[in-house]
């Protein structure tokens, strides 16, 4: 529903102006940015469990990835080095359009994983606030704030295109 002084025809403009911008899959593969990531939701009915609620052995199953546009921004690798070896850390941003979630029917949430980049990144924060107009139902993009974890943890199945 758009507001009084910025009609829906305003919203749809800006919508896939994005959409031409990130290359999402739904408009054109010739975005001027053209990022995609795979994201993966954890199958709570595969993964086993153990006494406290958590993975047993810290391994959790994903169901089958689904492949977006997106725009990242990564910080730097930061290694660590102890008696176990080193260890990467690594921060990131995915930005997506709002619209992209609601044509897979899909819905991302802390603790979904992302794929890019040849590494995993764990969803840990999600951020839905650009309100285009200011309105609170002409939200625009989500932001996921990311960590980067190790690949042993992740059984990955295969990927699913939109």
């Amino acid at each position: 529903m758009a507001g009084r002084f910025l009609p829906q025809r305003d919203v749809d403009l800006i919508t896939r102006v994005s959409r031409e911008l990130l290359g999402d899959k739904q408009n054109s593969k010739d975005g001027l940015i053209n990022q995609e990531v795979v994201i993966y939701k954890p199958s709570l009915q595969e993964s086993s469990v153990n006494m406290y609620g958590e993975a047993a052995g810290g391994k959790k199953v994903y169901k089958n990835g689904v492949q977006m546009a997106a725009l990242v921004t990564a910080e730097d690798f930061d290694f660590n080095t102890d008696e176990f070896g080193p260890d990467a850390n690594q921060t990131a941003t995915f930005s997506f359009l709002r619209q992209s979630f609601i044509d897979a029917s899909m819905v991302l949430e802390i603790g979904d994983l992302i794929d890019w980049n040849y590494g995993y990144f764990e969803v840990g924060s999600i951020n839905e606030n650009q309100l285009v107009g200011g309105m609170f139902d002409q939200n625009l993009s989500v932001v996921a704030n990311t960590f980067l974890i190790r690949k042993s943890s992740v059984q990955i199945e295969r990927v699913r295109s939109i």
